[in-house]
C-alpha cells in the first residue's frame, strides 16, 4: 500500500458526501444570514424618501422641505383624513410616517420654543427589520431638525449658508499618524480599521482549521482503536511514518477545504450584514481604491500605510502562510498524541477540550490587546502558548517587529519537532494500542462490568 494510496484512504473516510452537504448547508446558511441582516441594515440607514404629512401651510415649512430634497431626500407628501392612525397608515399603505403638526412655524420663530412633531410607527412584530421602520423614521426627523435650524439662523438672525458652515464647523483637524520615525496625515482610526480588516479573517480562519483538523484526526484515531482496524493498517508492509503522514495530510486538507468554505460563508455574512456599505467597502478593497472619504488633498489609508513602511510584501505573506501551516501542523501532533488515547466519541470529545483552550485564549486575547503592552509574566505566558505567534504574525510583519515573528517562528518549529518526535515514538511502539483514557462514565460501566 503506496502512501498515495494511504491518503485517498483517509480522504474518502474524511471528505465524506454528508460532510460535503454540511459544508454546503452552512455556507447557503451564513449567505441567507448575511442578505436578511443586510436588508435590516439597508433599512436602517435608508433615508432616501421620506413619506411626510403637512398640516402647517407656512413659507417656513417649505423651505424645510426644500432643504431635505437638497440632501437627496425624497419628499413624499400625504393628507390625513382622520386622527386614527392605524387606518390611516392602513389606508395610505405605510409602515411610517412624519406629521408637521399646525402651528410649527409659530412655535418656532414666534413663541421661540421648541416645536413638536410626530411620527406614527406601524408595530409589526419583535424582529430587527421591523424596529428598522422607526429608526429610518427618526433620521428623517433629524434632518428636519437639522434643516429648520438653517432655516431660524438664515431668517431669524440673517444668518449666510456660509456663516452657518462655518459658525458649525469652527475647526479644521489634519490627523498625522506616526510610525517607525514615519509620518502622514492620515486619521489613526482609518489605518486601524484596515488593519483589523485585513488581519482578522485569517484568525478566524486558523482557529477553525485548528479545531476541525484536531477533531477530525482524534476521531479517525479513535474510531480505528475501536473498530480494531489500526491493528491491521499497522500490520501492512507500509512505514508507520507513512501512515502518520497520511493521516496528519489528510486531515490539513480536510480542515483547509472546511475553511476555506467558512471563509467564503463569513464574506458574505459580513458583505450582506453591513448591506450595501459592506459592498462598496469590498469593492474598493478588491479594487486598491479608498476604503473611506478623506479630504482633499488627504492621503486614503491604502497611501499612508505605504507611506509609513505597511504594506505587506510577497514574500511577508508566503512566511505568514508558513507559520500558519507549522500551527496546523503542531495541532494535528497533540491531537495524535491525544486521539491516542480516546476510547471512544465522548473521550474524543474531552480530549479535544485542551487543544481549544490554548487555540481560543490567544485567539480572543490577541483580538482585544497589544501583548507588547503586557506586563511581564501575562506576556511571557501567551508567548508560551505556540498559536499566539500566528495570530500576532501578521501585526509583527506589518509594524516591522522581525525579532518577535523570526523568534516565534522557530519556536514553533521546536515546538513541532517535540510534538512529532513523541507522536512518531508513540506510533512505532505498541504503546499505541494500550494508551486509553475514559470518561466517567466510561469508568462506571466498566467497574460494573468486573462486578
Amino acid at each position: 500500500m503506496r502512501f498515495g494510496n494511504l491518503l485517498k484512504k483517509e480522504l474518502r473516510e474524511l471528505i465524506t458526501p454528508q460532510a460535503l452537504v454540511s459544508m454546503g448547508a452552512m455556507l447557503l446558511l451564513f449567505i441567507f444570514l448575511g442578505q436578511m441582516l443586510g436588508d435590516f441594515t439597508d433599512s436602517m440607514e435608508d433615508i432616501s424618501s421620506a413619506t411626510i404629512c403637512v398640516q402647517d401651510k407656512t413659507a417656513f415649512v417649505d423651505d424645510i422641505l426644500a432643504s431635505l430634497k437638497e440632501e437627496n431626500i425624497e419628499v413624499n407628501q400625504v393628507e390625513l383624513t382622520s386622527e386614527d392612525y392605524a387606518a390611516e397608515l392602513d389606508r395610505l399603505e405605510l409602515d411610517n410616517l412624519v406629521i408637521i403638526p399646525a402651528g410649527f412655524t409659530d412655535s418656532v420663530l414666534v413663541n421661540k420654543e421648541p416645536a413638536s412633531l410626530k411620527i406614527v410607527s406601524k408595530v409589526a412584530g419583535g424582529g430587527m427589520i421591523s424596529t428598522a421602520q422607526t429608526m429610518s423614521a427618526t433620521e428623517v426627523i433629524d434632518a428636519i431638525e437639522k434643516a429648520a435650524e438653517d432655516s431660524i439662523l438664515l431668517e431669524s438672525y440673517g444668518i449666510t449658508p456660509e456663516e452657518i458652515e462655518r459658525i458649525k464647523a469652527p475647526v479644521n483637524t489634519t490627523e498625522i499618524s506616526v510610525l517607525n520615525g514615519k509620518s502622514a496625515e492620515v486619521a489613526t482610526e482609518e489605518l486601524s480599521a484596515v488593519l483589523m480588516m485585513q488581519s482578522m479573517v485569517v484568525p478566524i480562519a486558523l482557529f477553525f482549521m485548528v479545531m476541525m483538523a484536531s477533531q477530525m484526526i482524534m476521531t479517525a484515531i479513535s474510531t480505528e482503536k475501536i473498530d480494531k482496524t489500526l491493528e491491521t493498517l499497522l500490520s501492512t508492509p507500509v512505514s508507520r511514518l507513512s501512515i502518520l503522514g497520511a493521516k496528519m495530510l489528510a486531515a490539513v486538507i480536510s480542515a483547509l477545504l472546511n475553511a476555506v468554505v467558512m471563509m467564503i460563508g463569513m464574506v458574505f455574512y459580513v458583505g450582506g450584514m453591513l448591506g450595501s456599505a459592506g459592498e462598496e467597502m469590498m469593492n474598493m478593497a478588491v479594487a486598491g481604491q479608498e476604503v473611506s472619504a478623506s479630504a482633499d488633498g488627504v492621503m486614503s489609508a491604502m497611501e499612508a500605510m505605504g507611506e509609513l513602511g505597511m504594506s505587506i510584501s510577497v514574500g511577508s505573506y508566503v512566511l505568514f502562510g508558513i507559520q500558519i501551516f507549522i500551527s496546523v501542523m503542531i495541532a494535528l501532533a497533540i491531537s495524535l498524541l491525544l486521539g491516542a488515547m480516546a476510547t471512544d466519541i465522548k473521550s474524543v470529545q474531552t480530549l479535544t477540550m485542551p487543544i481549544m483552550l490554548v487555540t481560543m485564549i490567544p485567539f480572543f486575547v490577541t483580538m482585544f490587546a497589544d501583548l507588547n503592552t503586557m506586563s511581564t509574566v501575562p506576556k511571557l505566558i501567551m508567548y508560551a502558548i505556540p498559536f499566539t505567534h500566528a495570530y500576532t504574525a501578521m501585526n509583527n510583519l506589518v509594524f516591522g517587529h522581525t525579532a518577535l515573528f523570526w523568534g516565534g517562528l522557530v519556536y514553533q518549529l521546536v515546538f513541532f519537532a517535540v510534538c512529532m518526535f513523541l507522536a512518531v515514538r508513540l506510533f512505532t511502539t505498541d504503546k499505541i494500542f494500550t494508551m486509553s483514557y475514559q470518561t466517567g462514565a466510561g469508568k462506571g460501566k466498566k467497574g460494573l462490568i468486573k462486578q
